[in-house]
């Protein structure tokens, strides 16, 4: 065997092994990326009244800086009365990435916990979106009313136009941090291990949301309940009263005391007192006791202390009864993960494009003229116009630092994937050539070789112009590395296609980079994108065994974001 033959048997091995360090050399990058800490305060500090609605409030209400158990502010009026609460969505809501990031709410609840306003405190995504949402009165209307909890399955939730991925990650994180059971605002305590020490000796830990008791072992031992987070407005003779019930485990009561009381003394201790009254509702189950009816069993009240003995039985009975839903919401089955993903009309488009890409080009029909131009024309119009499903420097980096967002955008996500995955694994380039609306534009508008308006620039000049789609890439990321609250889709034409929300200056980029195509073929896919250039680097070539300048550059800005960020 000859050196030159032996040396074009190694190329195909060598060309993998250096584009797989190339591709892990851009993932590498893209995990370095810095979340950005613009409006995130995770949920510790109050929002400010100036925050608030207008309307929301009457004068004179102030913010009490105390935050709560449950993580809410109280919303005190002059005379130190509860008039309400206010809460964030963050934490809660850190894991819903709209187009480029989460976004905080804050929310205005009455003294019985349901919504009476939402308004916008900070968004990590690009100014147009947050700025139609701000905008969208309606939007944040929508929300008023809703009890804790949710409203009905049913419910239709209306995002902003043009900006329905920002607008839809807010309403999950309004619908997360009113989620789950219901707090207490009366008996907001949690269970102590103390409390339970004479009916389970060798607790060690209790779960507040199932009342399981473990020992030292993590072995269950039985259960204790708490009836305030369930029951907590039956009132007696002055006020409301918290029960603890031990339940064994074969699931049978074994006993119930009073934890604490807003009634008055001696009367609580009357109760507290009288086991006979308590031997009526125990040996039996949290569903027997959920049917039970105190008036139809004929209970009667504790001596000298009738109202408040009644009202814990009503009390006991109403909290059964939500620790029974409660149990039967938990058997029903968790939704698969692709049932929680929300489809609309554009992302089926969107994904039916992706896959009649595939089939026109095994059927080779990209090659004819007139089937071209109609299928340029359909991109515009679908992926464009339409969905407004643009990969972009701003949509990778976004998601890049606050996780993908595939659950509201299943759409967007797909033409993501392919656009950097397909080049990735093959030879193709798929969003540049055939989807992405922009080049499309300029696939049709291009000149021809005798145009008269084609423009052809010196070599020289085109020597130095094919190099700003890269320093424009390598200048954002340096940029996002330091300030990773930048907002790079003014730095592309893409934002245009949402026009329903694009500012002047997207618009008037777009317009100049397609005037640019109408002279030059391709003008600004070739001489000004700095995406396109980071799926070519990621694209497998002839040549992906040759080490280039674009490798020492890509592990340069790897170094300076690790040693950056201190990592």
């Amino acid at each position: 065997m000859s050196p030159l033959t032996d040396r074009q048997n190694k190329r195909p091995v060598l060309a993998k092994l250096v584009h797989f360090v190339r591709v892990a050399l851009v993932i590498a990058l893209l995990a370095a990326i810095p979340a950005t800490s613009r409006p995130m305060s995770e949920g510790s500090v109050a929002p400010l009244l100036s925050q608030i609605p207008r309307g929301t409030m009457m004068p004179g209400i102030r913010i009490d800086l105390d935050q709560n158990v449950n993580g809410m502010w109280p919303l005190l009026d002059e005379h130190d009365n509860l008039n309400g609460f206010l809460a964030r969505t963050l934490p809660a809501a850190k894991g819903l990435v709209g187009y480029r990031g989460p976004s905080e709410a804050c929310i205005v609840l009455d003294t019985d916990l349901t919504l009476a306003a939402v308004s916008l405190l900070g968004s990590s995504d690009t100014e147009e979106h947050v700025e139609a949402v701000i905008a969208d009165a309606k939007f944040f209307d929508q929300f008023k009313g809703w009890p804790w909890g949710g409203p009905p399955a049913d419910t239709h939730i209306d995002g902003v136009s043009g900006a329905t991925l920002t607008s839809l990650a807010i309403a999950e994180g309004v619908l997360k941090r009113i989620g789950g059971a219901r707090p207490s605002l009366v008996f907001a305590a949690s269970i102590s291990i103390d409390e339970i020490q004479d009916w389970y000796p060798n607790a060690a830990s209790i779960d507040e949301a199932s009342g399981r008791v473990r020992d030292a072992d993590d072995e269950t031992l039985g259960r204790v309940l708490r009836t305030g987070p369930k029951s907590d407005d039956v009132v007696g003779y002055q006020g409301p009263t918290e029960m603890l019930i031990k339940v064994n485990s074969s699931g049978t009561i074994d006993a119930i005391r009073i934890r604490r009381s807003f009634d008055n003394e001696p009367y609580v201790d009357y109760v507290r007192t009288e086991r006979g009254f308590w031997k009526t509702f125990t040996n039996q189950s949290i569903t027997e006791l959920s049917d039970f009816d105190p008036e139809a069993e004929g209970v009667e009240g504790v001596s000298g202390a009738t109202m408040t003995s009644l009202a814990v039985a009503d009390t006991l009975v109403a909290a059964a009864k939500e620790f029974a839903a409660q149990a039967k919401r938990a058997e029903e089955p968790i939704p698969k993960w692709y049932e929680t993903i929300r489809w609309t009309r554009s992302d089926i488009a969107t994904i039916g494009m992706l896959l009649l890409a595939g089939l026109l080009s095994l059927l080779g029909l990209f090659r004819n003229r007139i089937a071209r131009r109609l299928w340029l024309v359909l991109v515009i119009t679908v992926i464009g116009l339409w969905a407004g499903n643009l990969v972009s420097m701003a949509l990778i980096s976004g998601w890049a630092a606050e996780g993908i967002g595939w659950r509201l955008a299943p759409g967007l996500c797909a033409i993501a994937l392919v656009s950097l995955l397909v080049p990735a694994m093959t030879k193709g380039n798929p969003y540049c050539n055939h989807l992405c609306p922009h080049g499309s534009i300029q696939q049709l508008i291009k000149p021809g070789q005798q145009s008269r308006r084609r423009w052809k620039p010196k070599p020289s000049t085109m020597k130095w112009i094919t190099k700003v789609p890269g320093i424009t890439l390598v200048l954002a990321y340096l940029i996002l590395i330091v300030v990773p609250t930048i907002d790079l889709s003014s730095w592309e034409p893409f934002h245009a296609y949402l026009f329903q929300i694009a500012s002047w200056s997207s618009l008037l980029l777009a317009i100049a980079t397609l005037a640019l195509s109408a002279t030059i073929p391709m003008g600004y896919c070739r001489l000004g994108c700095p995406t396109g250039r980071l799926i070519d680097y990621l694209r497998r070539t002839s040549i992906s065994h040759r080490i280039t300048s674009a490798d020492f550059v890509a592990a340069g800005l790897l170094i300076f974001a690790l040693v950056y960020r201190g990592l």
